[in-house]
């Protein structure tokens, strides 16, 4: 049965939520790329489908109740675009945050995530937050 890379993607999610590791890593190519921006604690590349579950784990360990609402999905050809809200907080100040993110996913020919590339509302704030500096 075809499924469009939009419901991949869904799929993706309710795994996360269900915390079924496999299922997530199953959409995953091997040699997934996701790149964040340099400026964040976890920002660089990240390569490699065998890496992302450590990967997601530091992301989420820097803030503190963290949490993603997605609102909206485009796809178009082998692209997905996740519009979303994240919230959470800072570790040391306990500065709150709320932020609109987007997300471009970029499937192959099989269906499965070679790339994922997020972009912050804005990445100065989170770093002023991570830092202690609001």
């Amino acid at each position: 049965m075809y499924k469009s890379n939009k419901e991949r993607v869904r799929e993706f999610f309710a795994a996360t939520a269900a915390a079924n590791d496999d299922a997530m890593l199953a959409i995953l190519h091997p040699r997934l790329r996701v790149v964040e921006a340099e400026s964040l604690p976890y920002g660089g590349v990240m390569e490699g489908r065998d890496n992302f579950t450590q990967f997601t784990k530091r992301v989420f360990k820097t803030w503190k109740n963290t949490r993603i609402i997605t609102e909206e999905l485009i796809e178009d050809g082998n692209k997905v675009v996740v519009v979303a809200t994240m919230s959470g907080e800072s570790k040391t100040s306990e500065t709150h945050f709320t932020m609109p993110i987007a997300e471009i996913w970029t499937f192959d020919s099989d269906g499965l995530v070679t790339e994922i590339k997020p972009f912050y509302f804005d990445t100065k704030k989170l770093v002023d937050i991570y830092n202690g500096d609001l």
